[in-house]
Protein backbone atom coordinates (compact mmCIF):
# COMPACT_ATOMS: atom_id res chain seq x y z
CA UNK A 1 0.00 0.00 0.00
CA UNK A 2 1.25 3.45 -0.89
CA UNK A 3 1.99 5.32 2.32
CA UNK A 4 2.00 8.88 0.98
CA UNK A 5 -0.63 9.81 -1.54
CA UNK A 6 -3.70 11.85 -2.32
CA UNK A 7 -6.71 10.09 -3.77
CA UNK A 8 -8.75 11.48 -6.66
CA UNK A 9 -11.79 13.51 -5.57
CA UNK A 10 -15.30 12.38 -6.35
CA UNK A 11 -18.06 14.54 -7.71
CA UNK A 12 -21.80 14.67 -7.98
CA UNK A 13 -23.44 14.24 -11.39
CA UNK A 14 -24.94 17.72 -11.53
CA UNK A 15 -24.30 19.93 -14.52
CA UNK A 16 -21.41 22.39 -14.66
CA UNK A 17 -21.94 25.96 -13.43
CA UNK A 18 -22.99 28.69 -15.82
CA UNK A 19 -20.76 31.77 -16.14
CA UNK A 20 -21.19 35.19 -17.85
CA UNK A 21 -19.25 36.36 -20.88
CA UNK A 22 -18.12 39.81 -19.72
CA UNK A 23 -14.42 40.68 -19.89
CA UNK A 24 -14.22 40.80 -16.06
CA UNK A 25 -16.28 37.66 -15.71
CA UNK A 26 -14.09 35.75 -18.14
CA UNK A 27 -11.01 36.39 -16.01
CA UNK A 28 -12.66 34.86 -12.97
CA UNK A 29 -14.67 32.30 -14.89
CA UNK A 30 -11.63 30.77 -16.61
CA UNK A 31 -10.03 29.88 -13.29
CA UNK A 32 -13.28 28.76 -11.67
CA UNK A 33 -14.38 26.69 -14.64
CA UNK A 34 -10.95 25.12 -14.89
CA UNK A 35 -11.12 24.14 -11.24
CA UNK A 36 -14.56 22.62 -11.67
CA UNK A 37 -13.57 20.73 -14.82
CA UNK A 38 -10.56 19.32 -13.01
CA UNK A 39 -12.84 18.08 -10.27
CA UNK A 40 -15.17 16.45 -12.77
CA UNK A 41 -12.38 14.89 -14.82
CA UNK A 42 -10.87 13.44 -11.64
CA UNK A 43 -14.11 11.65 -10.84
CA UNK A 44 -14.29 7.94 -10.99
CA UNK A 45 -17.10 5.58 -10.19
CA UNK A 46 -16.63 3.32 -7.19
CA UNK A 47 -15.24 -0.02 -8.32
CA UNK A 48 -17.30 -3.17 -8.29
CA UNK A 49 -15.45 -4.27 -5.14
CA UNK A 50 -16.71 -1.30 -3.12
CA UNK A 51 -18.40 -2.46 0.07
CA UNK A 52 -21.23 -0.37 1.45
CA UNK A 53 -22.49 -0.62 5.00
CA UNK A 54 -20.87 -1.16 8.35
CA UNK A 55 -19.51 1.32 10.89
CA UNK A 56 -16.60 3.76 10.61
CA UNK A 57 -15.08 4.78 13.95
CA UNK A 58 -12.88 7.88 13.94
CA UNK A 59 -10.67 8.76 16.91
CA UNK A 60 -10.14 12.45 17.63
CA UNK A 61 -9.64 15.03 20.36
CA UNK A 62 -12.51 15.85 22.68
CA UNK A 63 -13.32 19.55 22.60
CA UNK A 64 -17.07 19.97 22.14
CA UNK A 65 -18.28 23.56 22.13
CA UNK A 66 -21.43 23.83 20.02
CA UNK A 67 -23.10 22.46 16.89
CA UNK A 68 -24.48 25.90 16.00
CA UNK A 69 -22.89 26.23 12.58
CA UNK A 70 -21.79 29.91 12.48
CA UNK A 71 -19.75 29.61 15.67
CA UNK A 72 -18.46 26.02 15.71
CA UNK A 73 -14.93 25.83 17.07
CA UNK A 74 -13.63 22.41 18.17
CA UNK A 75 -12.73 19.50 15.89
CA UNK A 76 -15.74 17.37 16.98
CA UNK A 77 -18.12 20.26 16.33
CA UNK A 78 -17.23 21.09 12.75
CA UNK A 79 -16.38 17.46 11.93
CA UNK A 80 -19.97 16.59 12.80
CA UNK A 81 -21.60 19.53 11.03
CA UNK A 82 -19.52 18.95 7.89
CA UNK A 83 -21.22 15.55 7.68
CA UNK A 84 -24.73 16.47 8.84
CA UNK A 85 -25.02 19.65 6.76
CA UNK A 86 -24.00 20.81 3.28
CA UNK A 87 -22.55 24.00 1.86
CA UNK A 88 -23.60 25.60 -1.42
CA UNK A 89 -20.22 24.68 -2.92
CA UNK A 90 -17.84 21.84 -2.07
CA UNK A 91 -14.06 22.15 -1.95
CA UNK A 92 -12.26 18.93 -2.86
CA UNK A 93 -9.08 17.61 -1.27
CA UNK A 94 -7.02 19.16 -4.08
CA UNK A 95 -8.65 22.63 -3.83
CA UNK A 96 -10.90 22.17 -6.87
CA UNK A 97 -14.52 23.27 -6.47
CA UNK A 98 -17.73 21.51 -7.39
CA UNK A 99 -21.45 22.18 -6.99
CA UNK A 100 -23.20 21.06 -3.80
CA UNK A 101 -26.54 22.55 -2.72
CA UNK A 102 -25.98 25.15 -5.44
CA UNK A 103 -26.17 23.38 -8.80
CA UNK A 104 -24.81 26.39 -10.68
CA UNK A 105 -24.06 30.07 -10.28
CA UNK A 106 -23.45 33.19 -12.31
CA UNK A 107 -22.42 36.78 -11.60
CA UNK A 108 -22.48 40.20 -13.24
CA UNK A 109 -19.63 42.10 -14.90
CA UNK A 110 -17.85 43.13 -11.69
CA UNK A 111 -18.93 40.16 -9.51
CA UNK A 112 -20.97 42.39 -7.21
CA UNK A 113 -24.15 40.40 -7.88
CA UNK A 114 -24.22 36.59 -7.73
CA UNK A 115 -27.15 34.31 -8.56
CA UNK A 116 -27.27 30.70 -7.39
CA UNK A 117 -29.55 27.99 -8.78
CA UNK A 118 -30.33 25.60 -5.96
CA UNK A 119 -30.74 21.86 -5.92
CA UNK A 120 -34.37 20.72 -5.76
CA UNK A 121 -35.97 17.84 -3.88
CA UNK A 122 -33.55 18.04 -0.92
CA UNK A 123 -34.89 17.84 2.64
CA UNK A 124 -33.47 18.61 6.06
CA UNK A 125 -33.16 15.69 8.49
CA UNK A 126 -32.68 15.31 12.22
CA UNK A 127 -32.99 12.58 14.84
CA UNK A 128 -35.68 12.70 17.49
CA UNK A 129 -37.29 10.13 19.80
CA UNK A 130 -35.24 7.32 18.35
CA UNK A 131 -36.03 7.93 14.69
CA UNK A 132 -35.06 9.98 11.66
CA UNK A 133 -37.36 12.95 11.11
CA UNK A 134 -37.73 14.58 7.71
CA UNK A 135 -38.11 18.32 7.91
CA UNK A 136 -38.72 21.09 5.39
CA UNK A 137 -37.48 21.16 1.82
CA UNK A 138 -34.27 23.10 1.22
CA UNK A 139 -35.10 26.43 -0.44
CA UNK A 140 -33.70 29.91 -1.06
CA UNK A 141 -35.11 31.09 2.27
CA UNK A 142 -32.67 28.74 4.05
CA UNK A 143 -29.67 30.23 2.26
CA UNK A 144 -30.77 33.73 3.26
CA UNK A 145 -31.39 32.60 6.84
CA UNK A 146 -27.95 30.97 7.06
CA UNK A 147 -25.96 33.89 5.64
CA UNK A 148 -27.84 36.41 7.78
CA UNK A 149 -27.05 34.37 10.91
CA UNK A 150 -23.34 34.34 10.03
CA UNK A 151 -23.34 38.12 10.23
CA UNK A 152 -25.78 38.46 13.12
CA UNK A 153 -23.71 36.05 15.23
CA UNK A 154 -20.41 37.58 14.08
CA UNK A 155 -19.18 34.28 12.71
CA UNK A 156 -15.36 34.23 12.37
CA UNK A 157 -15.61 33.68 8.62
CA UNK A 158 -18.49 36.06 7.86
CA UNK A 159 -15.93 38.57 6.58
CA UNK A 160 -14.78 36.03 4.00
CA UNK A 161 -18.28 36.02 2.53
CA UNK A 162 -18.50 39.82 2.45
CA UNK A 163 -17.33 42.91 4.29
CA UNK A 164 -20.92 43.47 5.44
CA UNK A 165 -24.20 41.62 5.26
CA UNK A 166 -25.30 41.39 1.62
CA UNK A 167 -28.75 42.10 0.28
CA UNK A 168 -30.32 38.73 -0.59
CA UNK A 169 -33.41 38.04 -2.66
CA UNK A 170 -35.27 34.78 -3.14
CA UNK A 171 -35.95 35.02 -6.89
CA UNK A 172 -37.99 31.84 -6.52
CA UNK A 173 -37.91 28.83 -4.20
CA UNK A 174 -34.73 27.51 -5.77
CA UNK A 175 -32.94 30.66 -6.91
CA UNK A 176 -31.22 33.16 -4.64
CA UNK A 177 -29.52 36.42 -5.60
CA UNK A 178 -26.82 38.04 -3.46
CA UNK A 179 -26.05 41.72 -3.98
CA UNK A 180 -22.83 43.16 -2.54
CA UNK A 181 -21.68 46.75 -2.08
CA UNK A 182 -18.74 46.15 -4.42
CA UNK A 183 -16.90 43.44 -6.37
CA UNK A 184 -16.73 40.13 -4.53
CA UNK A 185 -14.31 37.92 -6.45
CA UNK A 186 -13.56 35.82 -3.35
CA UNK A 187 -17.15 34.87 -2.48
CA UNK A 188 -16.79 31.13 -3.08
CA UNK A 189 -13.89 31.00 -0.59
CA UNK A 190 -16.40 31.94 2.10
CA UNK A 191 -19.25 29.72 0.94
CA UNK A 192 -17.22 26.49 1.10
CA UNK A 193 -16.35 26.91 4.80
CA UNK A 194 -17.96 24.98 7.65
CA UNK A 195 -19.39 28.22 9.07
CA UNK A 196 -21.46 28.55 5.88
CA UNK A 197 -23.14 25.13 6.14
CA UNK A 198 -26.83 25.57 5.43
CA UNK A 199 -29.34 25.39 8.30
CA UNK A 200 -33.17 25.25 8.06
CA UNK A 201 -35.04 28.50 8.56
CA UNK A 202 -38.02 26.98 10.41
CA UNK A 203 -36.18 25.65 13.50
CA UNK A 204 -35.77 27.58 16.74
CA UNK A 205 -32.07 28.58 16.66
CA UNK A 206 -31.80 27.76 20.38
CA UNK A 207 -31.86 24.09 19.38
CA UNK A 208 -28.79 24.35 17.13
CA UNK A 209 -26.30 24.26 20.01
CA UNK A 210 -27.06 20.63 20.91
CA UNK A 211 -28.87 19.20 17.85
CA UNK A 212 -28.14 19.02 14.15
CA UNK A 213 -30.59 19.76 11.34
CA UNK A 214 -29.08 19.34 7.90
CA UNK A 215 -29.20 17.97 4.39
CA UNK A 216 -25.87 16.13 4.73
CA UNK A 217 -24.90 12.47 4.26
CA UNK A 218 -25.21 11.66 7.98
CA UNK A 219 -27.68 12.38 10.77
CA UNK A 220 -26.40 12.80 14.33
CA UNK A 221 -28.16 10.44 16.72
CA UNK A 222 -26.27 11.00 19.97
CA UNK A 223 -23.57 13.19 21.46
CA UNK A 224 -21.95 12.15 24.73
CA UNK A 225 -19.54 14.93 25.63
CA UNK A 226 -16.04 13.61 26.16
CA UNK A 227 -16.94 10.13 24.87
CA UNK A 228 -18.46 9.94 21.39
CA UNK A 229 -20.73 11.45 18.75
CA UNK A 230 -22.78 8.94 16.76
CA UNK A 231 -24.36 9.33 13.32
CA UNK A 232 -26.43 7.20 10.96
CA UNK A 233 -26.56 7.26 7.18
CA UNK A 234 -29.02 9.66 5.56
CA UNK A 235 -31.07 7.21 3.46
CA UNK A 236 -32.24 9.97 1.13
CA UNK A 237 -29.00 11.85 0.54
CA UNK A 238 -29.02 13.70 -2.76
CA UNK A 239 -25.57 12.55 -3.88
CA UNK A 240 -25.48 9.10 -5.45
CA UNK A 241 -23.66 6.34 -3.51
CA UNK A 242 -22.90 8.64 -0.57
CA UNK A 243 -22.23 7.90 2.21
CA UNK A 244 -20.64 4.48 1.96
CA UNK A 245 -21.06 3.40 5.60
CA UNK A 246 -24.24 2.99 7.65
CA UNK A 247 -22.84 4.46 10.85
CA UNK A 248 -20.19 7.05 11.67
CA UNK A 249 -18.90 7.35 15.22
CA UNK A 250 -16.42 9.94 16.49
CA UNK A 251 -14.61 8.44 19.48
CA UNK A 252 -12.95 10.97 21.77
CA UNK A 253 -9.63 9.79 23.17
CA UNK A 254 -7.50 11.83 25.59
CA UNK A 255 -4.07 11.84 23.92
CA UNK A 256 -2.19 11.12 20.65
CA UNK A 257 -0.77 7.97 22.28
CA UNK A 258 -4.24 6.70 23.23
CA UNK A 259 -5.52 7.31 19.71
CA UNK A 260 -2.56 5.50 18.12
CA UNK A 261 -2.93 2.49 20.40
CA UNK A 262 -6.67 2.32 19.74
CA UNK A 263 -6.01 2.29 15.99
CA UNK A 264 -3.46 -0.51 16.32
CA UNK A 265 -5.90 -2.50 18.46
CA UNK A 266 -8.70 -2.04 15.95
CA UNK A 267 -11.08 -0.29 18.35
CA UNK A 268 -11.12 2.66 15.94
CA UNK A 269 -10.66 2.72 12.16
CA UNK A 270 -9.17 6.18 11.62
CA UNK A 271 -7.38 9.00 13.47
CA UNK A 272 -8.15 12.64 12.74
CA UNK A 273 -6.10 14.86 13.27
CA UNK A 274 -3.02 12.60 13.37
CA UNK A 275 -0.12 13.77 15.52
CA UNK A 276 3.25 13.51 13.75
CA UNK A 277 4.75 11.61 16.68
CA UNK A 278 2.37 8.73 15.93
CA UNK A 279 3.40 8.33 12.29
CA UNK A 280 6.45 6.05 12.68
CA UNK A 281 4.65 3.55 14.92
CA UNK A 282 1.59 3.38 12.68
CA UNK A 283 3.72 2.86 9.56
CA UNK A 284 5.55 0.01 11.29
CA UNK A 285 2.38 -1.77 12.40
CA UNK A 286 1.04 -4.46 9.98
CA UNK A 287 -2.60 -3.40 10.32
CA UNK A 288 -2.30 0.38 10.19
CA UNK A 289 -1.18 2.93 7.66
CA UNK A 290 -0.79 6.70 7.26
CA UNK A 291 -2.04 9.01 4.53
CA UNK A 292 0.03 12.17 4.19
CA UNK A 293 -0.53 15.04 1.77
CA UNK A 294 0.73 18.61 1.41
CA UNK A 295 -1.53 21.28 2.80
CA UNK A 296 -1.80 25.01 3.29
CA UNK A 297 -2.08 24.43 7.03
CA UNK A 298 0.56 25.72 9.39
CA UNK A 299 1.79 25.84 12.97
CA UNK A 300 2.13 29.19 14.68
CA UNK A 301 2.78 31.12 17.84
CA UNK A 302 0.09 33.62 18.79
CA UNK A 303 1.04 36.63 20.89
CA UNK A 304 -1.64 38.99 22.20
CA UNK A 305 0.01 42.21 21.06
CA UNK A 306 -2.13 44.43 23.28
CA UNK A 307 -0.58 42.90 26.42
CA UNK A 308 2.99 43.22 27.71
CA UNK A 309 5.59 42.11 26.85
CA UNK A 310 4.14 41.45 23.39
CA UNK A 311 3.01 45.05 22.92
CA UNK A 312 6.70 45.82 22.37
CA UNK A 313 7.49 45.21 18.70
CA UNK A 314 11.19 44.74 19.45
CA UNK A 315 10.37 41.91 21.83
CA UNK A 316 8.40 40.27 19.03
CA UNK A 317 11.29 40.85 16.62
CA UNK A 318 13.71 39.25 19.10
CA UNK A 319 11.44 36.21 19.34
CA UNK A 320 11.32 36.09 15.55
CA UNK A 321 15.14 36.04 15.46
CA UNK A 322 15.21 33.32 18.14
CA UNK A 323 12.87 30.96 16.25
CA UNK A 324 14.76 28.10 14.61
CA UNK A 325 12.37 27.12 11.82
CA UNK A 326 14.45 24.25 10.45
CA UNK A 327 14.79 22.74 13.91
CA UNK A 328 11.00 22.84 14.34
CA UNK A 329 10.51 21.27 10.91
CA UNK A 330 12.85 18.39 11.71
CA UNK A 331 12.31 17.99 15.44
CA UNK A 332 8.56 18.56 15.70
CA UNK A 333 7.37 17.47 12.26
CA UNK A 334 9.94 14.78 11.41
CA UNK A 335 10.76 16.67 8.21
CA UNK A 336 7.16 16.59 6.94
CA UNK A 337 5.91 19.92 5.60
CA UNK A 338 8.08 22.95 4.90
CA UNK A 339 9.50 26.11 6.45
CA UNK A 340 7.13 29.09 6.68
CA UNK A 341 7.85 32.81 6.83
CA UNK A 342 5.52 34.32 9.44
CA UNK A 343 2.55 34.50 7.10
CA UNK A 344 0.17 31.86 5.66
CA UNK A 345 1.39 31.94 2.04
CA UNK A 346 3.56 29.03 0.90
CA UNK A 347 6.42 29.46 -1.58
CA UNK A 348 4.49 27.43 -4.16
CA UNK A 349 1.64 29.96 -4.15
CA UNK A 350 1.85 32.42 -7.09
CA UNK A 351 1.24 35.38 -4.74
CA UNK A 352 4.20 34.48 -2.50
CA UNK A 353 6.55 37.48 -2.10
CA UNK A 354 10.20 36.35 -1.90
CA UNK A 355 11.31 39.90 -1.04
CA UNK A 356 9.60 39.85 2.36
CA UNK A 357 10.80 37.05 4.58
CA UNK A 358 11.83 37.05 8.25
CA UNK A 359 15.52 37.09 9.24
CA UNK A 360 17.44 33.84 9.61
CA UNK A 361 17.75 32.23 13.01
CA UNK A 362 20.17 34.41 14.98
CA UNK A 363 19.98 33.94 18.77
CA UNK A 364 22.89 36.36 19.36
CA UNK A 365 21.05 39.14 17.53
CA UNK A 366 17.87 38.28 19.45
CA UNK A 367 19.70 38.53 22.78
CA UNK A 368 21.26 41.86 21.76
CA UNK A 369 17.85 43.28 20.82
CA UNK A 370 16.38 42.28 24.18
CA UNK A 371 19.30 43.88 25.99
CA UNK A 372 18.82 47.09 23.99
CA UNK A 373 15.24 47.18 25.29
CA UNK A 374 16.54 46.98 28.86
CA UNK A 375 15.09 43.53 29.42
CA UNK A 376 16.80 41.52 32.13
CA UNK A 377 18.05 38.12 30.99
CA UNK A 378 17.05 35.40 31.20
CA UNK A 379 13.80 36.74 29.77
CA UNK A 380 11.07 34.50 31.20
CA UNK A 381 7.99 33.62 29.14
CA UNK A 382 5.16 31.12 29.60
CA UNK A 383 3.92 29.35 26.46
CA UNK A 384 0.56 27.55 26.70
CA UNK A 385 0.13 24.54 24.46
CA UNK A 386 -1.79 21.28 24.12
CA UNK A 387 -2.04 18.05 22.12
CA UNK A 388 -5.41 19.32 20.80
CA UNK A 389 -4.48 19.02 17.13
CA UNK A 390 -1.23 19.39 15.23
CA UNK A 391 2.08 18.76 16.97
CA UNK A 392 1.93 21.90 19.06
CA UNK A 393 3.70 20.39 22.07
CA UNK A 394 6.55 19.19 19.86
CA UNK A 395 6.92 22.69 18.41
CA UNK A 396 6.98 24.19 21.90
CA UNK A 397 9.65 21.73 23.03
CA UNK A 398 11.97 22.55 20.13
CA UNK A 399 11.29 26.25 20.60
CA UNK A 400 12.39 26.06 24.24
CA UNK A 401 15.84 24.96 23.07
CA UNK A 402 16.19 27.55 20.32
CA UNK A 403 15.01 30.34 22.62
CA UNK A 404 17.47 29.39 25.37
CA UNK A 405 20.44 30.44 23.23
CA UNK A 406 18.86 33.88 22.94
CA UNK A 407 18.52 34.30 26.68
CA UNK A 408 14.80 33.49 26.66
CA UNK A 409 13.68 31.04 29.35
CA UNK A 410 10.51 29.35 28.13
CA UNK A 411 8.10 27.71 30.55
CA UNK A 412 5.90 25.27 28.63
CA UNK A 413 2.40 24.87 30.10
CA UNK A 414 0.58 21.87 28.60
CA UNK A 415 -3.17 22.30 28.91
CA UNK A 416 -5.74 19.48 28.54
CA UNK A 417 -7.12 18.89 25.06
CA UNK A 418 -10.65 19.38 26.30
CA UNK A 419 -11.07 23.12 26.68
CA UNK A 420 -7.83 24.33 25.11
CA UNK A 421 -9.55 26.25 22.34
CA UNK A 422 -11.99 27.86 24.77
CA UNK A 423 -9.71 28.47 27.77
CA UNK A 424 -6.20 28.72 26.31
CA UNK A 425 -6.34 30.07 22.77
CA UNK A 426 -7.07 33.81 22.63
CA UNK A 427 -7.16 33.87 26.43
CA UNK A 428 -3.56 33.21 27.46
CA UNK A 429 -1.13 35.83 26.11
CA UNK A 430 1.23 33.35 24.38
CA UNK A 431 -0.10 30.14 22.81
CA UNK A 432 0.63 27.55 20.16
CA UNK A 433 -1.92 27.21 17.38
CA UNK A 434 -2.49 25.13 14.27
CA UNK A 435 -4.52 26.26 11.28
CA UNK A 436 -5.90 24.44 8.27
CA UNK A 437 -5.13 25.68 4.77
CA UNK A 438 -7.08 28.65 3.44
CA UNK A 439 -6.84 30.64 0.17
CA UNK A 440 -4.96 33.97 0.51
CA UNK A 441 -7.92 36.28 1.10
CA UNK A 442 -9.50 34.03 3.69
CA UNK A 443 -6.16 33.23 5.33
CA UNK A 444 -5.43 36.90 5.98
CA UNK A 445 -8.98 38.12 6.57
CA UNK A 446 -9.87 35.60 9.27
CA UNK A 447 -6.74 36.07 11.39
CA UNK A 448 -5.33 39.55 10.71
CA UNK A 449 -8.31 41.82 10.02
CA UNK A 450 -8.75 44.33 12.82
CA UNK A 451 -11.53 43.38 15.21
CA UNK A 452 -12.04 39.92 13.73
CA UNK A 453 -13.33 37.29 16.16
CA UNK A 454 -10.47 34.91 15.27
CA UNK A 455 -7.81 37.64 15.22
CA UNK A 456 -5.81 35.68 17.79
CA UNK A 457 -3.12 38.33 18.28
CA UNK A 458 -5.66 41.20 18.61
CA UNK A 459 -3.60 42.97 15.97
CA UNK A 460 -4.78 46.00 13.98
CA UNK A 461 -3.22 47.64 10.94
CA UNK A 462 -5.29 50.10 8.91
CA UNK A 463 -3.22 49.61 5.75
CA UNK A 464 -3.66 45.83 5.91
CA UNK A 465 -7.43 46.23 6.36
CA UNK A 466 -7.57 48.54 3.33
CA UNK A 467 -5.62 46.05 1.24
CA UNK A 468 -8.08 43.30 2.18
CA UNK A 469 -10.94 45.46 0.93
CA UNK A 470 -9.07 45.98 -2.32
CA UNK A 471 -8.42 42.24 -2.61
CA UNK A 472 -12.18 41.53 -2.71
CA UNK A 473 -12.34 43.09 -6.15
CA UNK A 474 -9.00 42.03 -7.55
CA UNK A 475 -9.42 39.99 -10.72
CA UNK A 476 -5.90 39.66 -12.08
CA UNK A 477 -2.95 37.69 -10.73
CA UNK A 478 -0.84 40.83 -11.10
CA UNK A 479 -3.13 42.75 -8.73
CA UNK A 480 -3.28 39.85 -6.29
CA UNK A 481 0.51 39.53 -6.19
CA UNK A 482 0.81 43.24 -5.46
CA UNK A 483 -1.86 43.24 -2.74
CA UNK A 484 -0.93 40.03 -0.96
CA UNK A 485 2.76 40.78 -1.43
CA UNK A 486 2.40 44.01 0.53
CA UNK A 487 0.37 42.28 3.23
CA UNK A 488 3.15 39.71 3.62
CA UNK A 489 5.67 42.52 4.12
CA UNK A 490 3.49 44.14 6.78
CA UNK A 491 3.05 41.02 8.92
CA UNK A 492 6.69 39.94 8.57
CA UNK A 493 7.85 43.39 9.68
CA UNK A 494 5.39 43.86 12.55
CA UNK A 495 5.42 40.21 13.76
CA UNK A 496 1.91 39.88 15.19
CA UNK A 497 2.32 36.11 14.85
CA UNK A 498 5.26 33.77 14.27
CA UNK A 499 4.55 31.05 11.68
CA UNK A 500 7.61 28.78 11.52
CA UNK A 501 6.36 25.79 9.50
CA UNK A 502 3.68 24.54 7.17
CA UNK A 503 2.33 21.22 8.34
CA UNK A 504 1.20 18.27 6.24
CA UNK A 505 -2.31 16.95 6.66
CA UNK A 506 -2.38 13.30 7.67
CA UNK A 507 -4.80 10.55 8.61
CA UNK A 508 -4.05 7.35 10.48
CA UNK A 509 -6.09 4.46 9.11
CA UNK A 510 -6.58 0.73 9.41
CA UNK A 511 -5.40 -0.99 6.23
CA UNK A 512 -8.96 -2.06 5.36
CA UNK A 513 -10.21 1.54 5.28
CA UNK A 514 -10.66 2.67 1.68
CA UNK A 515 -11.66 5.89 -0.05
CA UNK A 516 -10.35 8.26 2.62
CA UNK A 517 -8.29 11.29 1.62
CA UNK A 518 -6.49 14.03 3.55
CA UNK A 519 -8.09 17.39 2.87
CA UNK A 520 -5.86 20.36 1.94
CA UNK A 521 -7.65 22.58 4.45
CA UNK A 522 -7.23 19.97 7.25
CA UNK A 523 -10.95 19.34 7.62
CA UNK A 524 -12.38 15.81 7.64
CA UNK A 525 -14.47 14.29 4.87
CA UNK A 526 -15.53 10.63 4.95
CA UNK A 527 -18.31 11.00 2.38
CA UNK A 528 -16.67 8.39 0.11
CA UNK A 529 -14.94 6.27 2.75
CA UNK A 530 -15.80 2.65 3.47
CA UNK A 531 -14.43 -0.28 5.45
CA UNK A 532 -13.52 -3.30 3.35
CA UNK A 533 -14.20 -6.07 5.84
Amino acid sequence: MNRSYLLSPHSSRSRLPVYPRSWWGRVLAISMLALTLLAYSACSQESASTTQGGTLKVGMVSDHVTFDVPITLGLPDFSTTLHTNDTLVFRNADLTLRPALAESWEYNDDASVWTFKLRQGVYFKHFEDGQIVTGKEFKAEDVIFTINRMFDMESPTAGTVASEKPTMVAVDDHTVRMEFIGPNATLLDGLVKYHALISPSDIDPARFAEETFGTGPFIMTENVIGERTSHVRNPDYWMENVPMVDELIFVFLPSPEARAEALKAGTIDMIYDLDNTSIPGLLAHPDTDVQIAPSGGYMNLAMIVTKPPFDNINVRKAMQLATDRNAILQGAQFGYGSVAYDHPIAESNPVFNPDCVPPDYDPAAAKSLLEQEGIELPFKLSLHTSTAGGNMVGMATVLKESYALAGIELDIVVMPEDGYWAEGWMVKPFTTVWWGGRPPYEAFNVVYKGGGSWNESFYTNDRLDALLIEAKGSASLEDQKRIYGEIQCIVVDEVPRIIPVFRPVSLGIRTDVTGSEPMWDATLSVHHTWVDR
